[in-house]
């Protein structure tokens, strides 16, 4: 504690030092994370917005200016009570005015987009407004690294020009651009690699991420230069219509990991073993970290980052993380700060004015990042010049302890997902006072915000309130804003029920305050275990009653599509603490070694996954098929094909080649519960059973074992088709698992709301991000 406190007073004191070069500092940030097209060409990218999401008639009573010379993230809203009047937007970007366009939308005339689909009923005539807006944020970050492998790896156009829409109805300023590995066989080429050593070193698309910040290397690959040919097309095409609406992206700059192969190519320069990550085999793990004082290191990164900015342009902005979850070389401050000011000589060499933006995953949870250790790698590149992503801000903040990233401008970030997986989980108090707190502290470097998912398209909620907080300075209710949420989501139908269950989840599972690693596993998606220790954070009674609210609200109204997918959504949340309850049930009948109840509720835990995926299967958003397809689509010939169905499914289970970090980005979705977790669980149940039958024990290790042999591993390789379409009516079959596992529930054993004893969710594992 009393180095935490001199810690804290030597951030003060050299925030101090920096306080009068802050501003101008921020400034040279600011200066190029700005629009780099015309007024004009965003003004009528943000047009074209418009016009795709609503009919041209109403399109056409929408005006737009866009007048660089405003305040930053600035816009107004004018129309006075004449029918016939438009909606005069002006603002000081194409993405402002989008925003603005969505800030009259979203508030003004009922309406929502969401990543899973968009309610646009727009009232007629449309009403008057006059609003002024200036953002708090100067900057409104979107994207993780882990992103693109998670959920965008088997995108195409279609779905990226949706989603570029939906971030710029965000006003997202700044994100990514990670597309690399067709630069990269370039580079290496240049080096001498013959084409199979490169096929050895890059990975799969599935896992792109994770070579790319040096923790693996090959997996999931070879990779086809038809993918590196459309991953370039694609990013060019993401690149060109993001800049046509005022944003920035942040390209990839070099990090130091490098191919096994440059030791033997060159044998006089020092490389570093990188750390085996997550217990990858030898032929998986531990490409080599270049030592920075090497000239080498220069002329790569250089040469790497040049041909970047020729195919894809540039922001000035590069991203650059040499120690996510690997630990450096030396714990030395001399050598920690000569990484990081190689890897800025790299991007200073091709653009002199570049600043970094880093990740500050790597300061969490890591023993290894001493005050003196981050102090050393952080003021290594001047002040101004790094801008820090503070990841999950949520749950772990860094700017306090590393008195405010020693001065380099930070960005307040929402995580709240790890792997893609499904669960309803938030922490909307967390969010609503850290973010108002470090804005009104002028001791932090705080410059904007942003939301950091590894991967999208669940509690979609949490996400349009995070960005809603970098935009709106007034927002003063968490209460009032998810009441508007429902009202929006749902349209003229939504009633008094809808925005009483959205207040019950939001005091119920968007409330997470603890420090427990969530990570989307429960018991019935995790790889069977006695050992499992399931619990909650919230009153499960309260939540059922949400549940039932928005349940009567559907069955009473037109429930729309939006509608459909939460109905699906929460009723799946009621089932998985249902299947928490049963399995903390019937592992109590086995102790007691009570056969007759333990294969009552073995039966009934196994029927419960076959109602959930028969539930699932009822909306488009919850199947496995169009996962798989989309993979496959990719492949040219029959091989091809298998390998990218094999990226899709071995990341959705075991992840690595053994299991490693197996389940970590399952998805509850139709068909994976049922020829996946169920099947897992039918093994493990039977083998409970024959024990007691036998009056003996179980063997947790041969069940593992027959576990991974008879239904993991098979299911990564496996050729059978699933659903596409939805199946069955949605409304119906949430009214039938609902009536009857709620019925169930008064006999099981109660959930623990407390983290009692669960030594799992402390560990000192490090985890993906």
């Amino acid at each position: 504690m009393a180095s935490l406190a001199i810690w804290l007073l030597l951030g003060t004191f050299v925030f101090e030092g920096y306080a009068h070069r802050l501003q101008q500092h921020n400034a040279h940030i600011l200066q190029h994370v700005r629009p780099r097209s015309s007024e004009e060409m965003q003004r009528q990218a943000a047009l074209e917005v418009i016009g795709r999401l609503i009919p041209e008639e109403q399109a056409k009573q929408f005006h737009v200016t866009v007048e660089s010379s405003m305040e930053r993230n600035s816009f107004q809203i004018f129309k006075g009570n004449a029918v016939d009047q438009p909606v005069e937007i002006r603002a000081s970007s194409g993405v402002a005015a989008t925003k603005a366009f969505y800030h009259y939308l979203r508030n003004f005339c009922g309406c929502l987009v969401a990543w899973e689909g968009s309610q646009l009923q727009l009232p007629n005539p449309l009403p008057a407004i006059n609003v002024s807006i200036i953002a708090p944020s100067s900057i409104v970050y979107y994207q993780n690294v882990c992103t693109w492998s998670y959920s965008f790896t088997w995108w195409r156009w279609s779905q990226w020009r949706r989603h570029i829409d939906w971030m710029a109805l965000q006003g997202i300023t700044l994100s990514l651009a990670p597309f690399q590995e067709d630069i990269w066989t370039e580079v290496f080429l240049k080096y001498n690699l013959t084409k199979p050593q490169i096929d050895n070193h890059l990975s799969g698309p599935g896992f792109f991420a994770w070579q790319r910040m040096g923790n693996i290397r090959g997996w999931g690959g070879p990779l086809t230069k038809s993918f590196a040919d459309f991953g370039r097309t694609l990013q060019q095409r993401v690149v060109y219509e993001m800049r046509r609406l005022g944003m920035a992206l942040a390209l990839p700059a070099f990090a130091g990991h490098l191919p096994v192969q440059f030791r033997a190519l060159y044998p006089n320069v020092t490389f570093a073993n990188v750390s085996v990550w997550n217990n990858f085999p030898p032929q998986y793990a531990s490409p080599l970290f270049l030592e920075p004082t090497e000239p080498l290191f220069v002329e790569i990164g250089t040469r790497f980052l040049q041909r970047m900015v020729d195919v894809y342009g540039s922001d000035h902005i590069y991203f650059s993380d040499p120690f996510n979850e690997i630990d450096p070389a030396s714990p030395s401050g001399k050598y920690l700060s000569s990484v990081a000011s190689a890897i800025f000589s790299t991007m200073t060499k091709v653009d002199p004015a570049a600043v970094w933006l880093l990740q500050g995953w790597m300061f969490v949870k890591n023993p290894f990042w001493s005050s003196r250790a981050i102090r050393s790698f952080l003021t290594a590149v001047p002040v101004g010049r790094m801008l820090v992503l503070d990841l999950q801000s949520e749950q772990f903040p860094q700017y306090v302890r590393t008195a405010s990233y020693a001065g380099q401008p930070f960005i307040w970030c929402m995580l709240s997902n790890f792997g893609g997986t499904l669960g309803m989980l938030g922490s909307v108090e967390n969010v609503y006072r850290g973010i108002r707190g470090a804005r009104n502290n002028s001791t932090f470097t705080m410059i904007g915000t942003g939301i950091t998912p590894e991967g999208i398209h669940q509690n979609y909620a949490m996400y349009e309130f995070a960005l809603e907080m970098g935009w709106d300075e007034g927002l003063d209710s968490t209460e009032r804003w998810f009441n508007s949420y429902a009202t929006s989501r749902y349209g003229t139908t939504a009633d008094g029920r809808a925005q009483e269950a959205w207040n019950i989840f939001r005091t119920t599972v968007y409330s997470f305050a603890g420090l427990e690693l969530m990570r989307g596993k429960y018991t019935f998606n995790r790889r069977p275990s006695s050992k499992l220790s399931p619990w909650v954070w919230y009153d499960i009674n309260a939540f059922n009653q949400g549940v039932q609210l928005l349940l009567s609200f559907a069955e009473d109204t037109n429930c729309n599509e939006l509608c459909k997918h939460d109905l699906v959504d929460v009723t799946r949340q009621l089932l998985q603490n249902t299947a928490d309850a049963l399995y903390l049930t019937l592992m109590a009948d086995y102790k007691r070694r009570d056969v007759t109840r333990f294969r009552g509720h073995a039966t009934l835990f196994l029927e419960l996954l076959f109602d959930l995926d028969r539930l699932l299967l009822t909306n488009e958003h919850f199947l496995l098929g169009p996962f798989l397809e989309s993979a496959k689509s990719f492949g040219e010939t029959s091989l091809e094909r298998q390998k990218y169905e094999y990226n899709a499914r071995v990341q959705l289970t075991l992840w690595g080649p053994q299991g490693q970090i197996v389940d970590y980005a399952n998805k509850q979705w139709a068909g994976m519960v049922r020829d996946f977790f169920r099947a897992r669980w039918s093994i493990f149940l039977d083998e409970l059973d024959r024990a007691l039958i036998s009056n003996g024990t179980i063997n947790e290790t041969k069940i593992r074992e027959k576990i991974f042999r008879t239904v993991e591993l098979p299911f990564t390789t496996d050729n059978r088709h699933y659903n596409t379409s939805a199946v069955g009516n949605t409304v119906e079959t949430a009214r039938f698992a609902y009536d009857k596992w709620l019925g169930k529930l008064d006999g099981l054993k109660k959930l623990p709301t407390t983290d009692t004893g669960k030594k799992n969710k402390r560990r000192k594992t490090r985890w993906l991000s």
